[in-house]
């Protein structure tokens, strides 16, 4: 079992037909329509809900940020890459694919999700080692989206960036400099975005299997942007051009 916590997190985990949440606990005094909302809709879908003391909800979390309520859920399921192959947002004209290239900061790799969710990705891919999993500060980074979202595990980026070239995608690496910038490029094709670490960026045997690498223009002269406010940049980038350019072809 692992813990959730957060208004957020625990409306979208309640808000499916079957919720994964077997166990709410509330603070004891935490009051508010969105408590009473969870309440109420717990109780239609059967999952317990408790009141405790809100120094027991810090012991169990480990953390004062939980906003006065915890959830128990299954384990957090990755799924395979085939399923963010078929999950195209009906939105977008062509397939977008995050790969993360090693982000270790859980609150980043939750900002990241709640983006590629709201700006259309079929998904995102991390690595198994050396980089941030899907936890619940990264549920709660996410505002709930990691479990609207198919997120990918795999062994190998390398082997995978292959997979998806062979199925026809072209690979976009984000550079703070040298790259092309965002503005020039034609994003009307099957889309896999490469994210670097925060410290040292895509790592260069990732970094070869790119086809472009882009970069994000500064007005100011600063070392770069947050990999999380990166990937909202160029996800929003590419969503602009393809609806221009879904709206010249039907003007």
């Amino acid at each position: 079992m692992e813990a959730v916590y957060g208004i957020n997190p625990i409306k979208v985990l309640l808000a499916g037909q079957d919720t994964p949440l077997k166990r709410i606990i509330i603070a004891e005094g935490r009051t508010g329509s969105s408590v009473k909302e969870i309440v109420e809709v717990a109780r239609k879908k059967k999952v317990p809900v408790e009141w405790r003391r809100r120094q027991y909800l810090n012991e169990l979390t480990g953390r004062t940020d939980h906003q006065g309520i915890v959830g128990f859920r299954d384990s957090f399921i990755y799924t395979d890459l085939d399923v963010l192959l078929e999950n195209r947002n009906p939105c977008m004209s062509q397939d977008l694919i995050l790969i993360l290239d090693g982000i270790l900061d859980p609150q980043n790799l939750g900002s990241i999700i709640r983006s590629a969710y709201c700006l259309g990705a079929n998904g995102v891919v991390i690595p198994a080692d050396r980089a941030a999993s899907v936890t619940a500060t990264v549920m709660k980074a996410s505002a709930g989206s990691a479990d609207k979202l198919p997120i990918a595990r795999v062994t190998n980026l390398s082997r995978t960036i292959d997979d998806l070239k062979d199925k026809g995608f072209w690979v976009f690496g984000a550079e703070t400099y040298g790259g092309k910038d965002i503005r020039e490029h034609n994003f009307d094709v099957p889309v896999v975005l490469v994210l670097g670490s925060e410290e040292r960026g895509i790592r260069a045997l990732v970094k070869k299997k790119c086809d472009f690498l882009v970069t994000i223009p500064m007005v100011s002269k600063f070392d770069s942007f947050n990999v999380a406010v990166a990937a909202g940049i160029i996800q929003y980038a590419i969503l602009i051009h393809r609806m221009k350019k879904t709206s010249d072809v039907e003007g």
